[in-house]
């Protein structure tokens, strides 16, 4: 008698799915992402045409201008500073100290006289305006916000020795939040300008 030959029997693969779903969901649970982080800045109220004229005329001597050309140079006014000027010496770079002298010193930006835990002191009205070339390097134009961001924390500093008699990083919560709601961080970053090529 011969043998009948049998057929091969189907796999069964209705958890096929299931099985795709859950290693879906395990790699979407497991996988670690790059999330890009910007720089924080609270940008000023919005004003019409007119006014922000009016404001420019009066206030230009409140404003620090400072320009990043793509080849790394730092125009800080009519004052020339090259990359090495952001490596700081001890507590300061010269671009970190250049902000905190035009912050601080009463010649260089108006000075407005605010209600601090109960005492009236004297805060800058100085804002920098930074702008740089569209081909700048990130890395020179991050190294600049950098040095803003640290002589604005400096001059914090100095005013909650004058009020609190402690540095800004000794301030309770609520000490902390007066100072750094009397001194904003005041940069104003312009619109890229194009490079000449």
């Amino acid at each position: 008698m011969a043998k009948k030959k049998r057929k091969a029997g189907e796999i069964n693969s209705s958890s096929m799915a299931d099985i795709a779903f859950l290693l879906l969901i395990f790699f979407l649970v497991t996988t670690t992402m790059d999330v890009d982080t910007g720089i924080k800045r609270v940008l000023p109220p919005w004003v019409n045409a007119e006014q922000q004229k009016q404001d420019a005329e009066v206030n230009e001597r409140n404003v620090l201008k400072i320009n990043v050309s793509r080849g790394g140079n730092i125009m800080v006014g009519t004052d020339e500073y090259k990359a090495h000027d952001l490596e700081r010496h001890g507590d300061h770079s010269h671009l970190s100290r250049e902000v905190l002298d035009f912050l601080v010193n009463v010649d260089r930006s108006s000075k407005e006289a605010k209600e601090i835990n109960g005492g009236m002191y004297d805060i800058s009205q100085g804002v920098v305006s930074l702008q740089a070339d569209d081909e700048t390097k990130y890395a020179i134009y991050l190294q600049v916000q950098d040095e803003l961001v640290h002589a604005f924390n400096i001059y914090r500093d100095l005013i909650a020795q004058q009020v609190y008699q402690k540095s800004f990083s000794e301030l309770s919560d609520n000490e902390h939040n007066i100072i750094a709601d009397a001194v904003r961080y005041s940069i104003s970053e312009a619109e890229p300008k194009e490079s000449k090529k």
